[in-house]
């Protein structure tokens, strides 16, 4: 069927309006049409509706204009449109029904609409209450237009990105359309998808990434391309955050953290997703992440067991299963809640210590060259504030020399750090950066271990920090696991103290390992570029 050619003005009316659109690099108004309702059908390619029609296409097959009666195949699609956005359908219905149709929608020849499917169903919607109301206005394309693939998408991404509210779509539609032009068809490259959407490279790559992030977690749950449910899951955002989680790991560091959220969002373990991922993510930058990991990996390898032996093809099995093992969701929450209160304890603990450092730090931004300059006054003022801070320092070092006293009378400390039992279960850990020269207060070292008998477990927990010549802690304790024959980047953050010494110690500790005790003391230069030595 070809529109252009019907003759008979009670199916197709040409009008006086015009449209201006651009299609292959081209820009002209093209001729408004009016058109019988029932001479138009819906794009079930349209991104709006794409997750709609992977649920239909899961639950009852192919959905195909060609093979299926217009009426049915519009009625199908007709409620995804209504569904997808109840509340704009409403609002448009209305807004038609007061002031009529105006913006001209854009069909093919033979009728498919590229842009204006909100507006025929609201035309539809309607013409069931007032018959008389039986016309779509709309631009045609020329025969031959619909061959071009490349072009139609281009001119579609356009207007439903350029000349509406992108907001409209559900951003799971959003980015599963961009991936299967970009990637799936190899339609588009990213830098036409970019332009066509008037948008930024990296936020489209970033969209893309996120949706193969999506698939991925479909493939895990073993309901592949069944992107209806990460819609009705909501799982965007978690997916979209994590990009960043995923940039600072190694390819199985990364590998384990998706298993570890998928299985995490799967088992509905949160129920605000944007507060867990959040709570991933401050984690990551604390010294317990990779024993959070290690537990993670340990619940997620279960999940995995009992999902292979499991049936789930669907949303219902997957339900049942979720059902099923509600123990797991609870331990993937305690997980991370333990976690997270290790943590925060360690912050509280580091918290005196992080505000000195800023008091010397400000303290060394005084000009003492000015001083000389400070009317009697002024002088007066800042004596006052200097007497207030050593009061301040002197009771607070009363307190620490008191609290040193009473362990010392306690537990009968030496203020040195012995040499630990070796524990003959566990691998040999060592520092494979140990010739590094301490420039800068945050810096990483890498650790490893390795086996000397078939005896020996392949992992080891360890605890690591550093001390000065006198023992006296420089920065906060790090957690970390050690596996044979992989890598373990640790960071550290020594505090402002450190820049006057010239050289520290790393105690390495074995979590079985007593208060006082260390399996090594590795001694380390530090050569940093600015020290806390004051002019007056």
């Amino acid at each position: 069927m070809n529109l252009l050619e019907i003759n008979d003005t009670a199916l197709v009316e040409k009008t006086d309006l015009s449209r201006k659109l651009t299609l292959g690099g081209r820009t002209r108004a093209y001729p408004v049409y009016r058109v019988r309702l029932d001479q138009i059908f819906y794009n079930d390619r349209n991104d709006r509706i794409a997750t709609w029609i992977t649920q239909y296409k899961n639950d009852n097959g192919e959905l195909s204009y060609d093979k299926m009666n217009r009426e049915e195949y519009n009625g199908i699609i007709e409620k995804f449109i209504i569904e997808s956005n109840p509340a704009a359908i409403e609002k448009t219905k209305n807004n038609i029904a007061l002031v009529n149709q105006r913006e001209p929608g854009v069909v093919l020849s033979d009728g498919r609409i590229i842009d204006g499917n909100r507006r025929f169903t609201c035309l539809r919607l309607i013409n069931k209450n007032d018959p008389s109301v039986n016309y779509f206005e709309t631009v045609i394309l020329e025969p031959g237009v619909e061959d071009n693939q490349k072009q139609i998408k281009m001119l579609e991404l356009a207007i439903q990105h350029g000349e509406e509210q992108r907001v409209d779509y559900d951003l799971i539609d959003l980015a599963i359309g961009a991936y299967h032009d970009v990637v799936e068809t190899e339609l588009l490259t990213v830098e036409e998808y970019a332009e066509s959407t008037n948008e930024q490279v990296a936020e489209v790559r970033k969209r893309i990434e996120t949706a193969k992030l999506i698939i991925e977690f479909l493939e895990f749950m073993n309901v592949p391309k069944q992107y209806h449910i990460a819609r009705q899951m909501s799982v965007y955002s978690v997916f979209s955050e994590m990009l960043s989680l995923l940039r600072k790991c190694d390819k199985e560091e990364a590998e384990d953290l998706k298993k570890s959220v998928f299985s995490n969002v799967m088992m509905g373990s949160f129920a605000d997703h944007r507060k867990y991922i959040r709570n991933v993510k401050s984690m990551q930058e604390t010294g317990f992440f990779s024993s959070y990991m290690r537990e993670q990996k340990k619940i997620t390898e279960t999940i995995v067991k009992k999902k292979t032996e499991a049936n789930i093809i669907d949303k219902e099995s997957l339900r049942q299963f979720v059902k099923e093992n509600t123990d797991t969701a609870e331990d993937l929450q305690f997980s991370l809640d333990k976690a997270l209160l290790n943590s925060k304890k360690q912050q509280t603990k580091s918290r005196p210590a992080q505000i000195v450092n800023k008091s010397v730090s400000m303290l060394m931004d005084i000009d003492t060259r000015i001083i000389d300059k400070l009317s009697d006054s002024e002088k007066d003022r800042l004596k006052n504030q200097l007497n207030k801070l050593t009061s301040a320092v002197s009771l607070i070092k009363g307190e620490v020399d008191d609290e040193e006293t009473i362990i010392e009378e306690t537990e009968e400390l030496t203020g040195k750090i012995l040499a630990a039992r070796r524990h003959k279960e566990e691998p040999l850990v060592y520092c494979l950066n140990e010739d590094h020269v301490i420039t800068n207060l945050t810096f990483s070292l890498i650790f490893s271990a390795f086996t000397t008998n078939d005896k020996q477990k392949k992992e080891a927990n360890y605890i690591a920090f550093f001390v000065n010549e006198k023992h006296e802690e420089l920065c906060p304790l790090k957690e970390f696991s050690v596996v044979e024959g992989k890598n373990e980047k640790v960071s550290f953050t020594l505090n402002a103290g450190a820049s006057n010494e010239k050289e520290c110690y790393l105690v390495l500790k074995s979590s079985l390992d007593t208060a006082g005790e260390a399996q090594q003391l590795i001694p380390f230069k530090i050569n940093i570029s600015f020290s806390v030595d004051f002019d007056f």
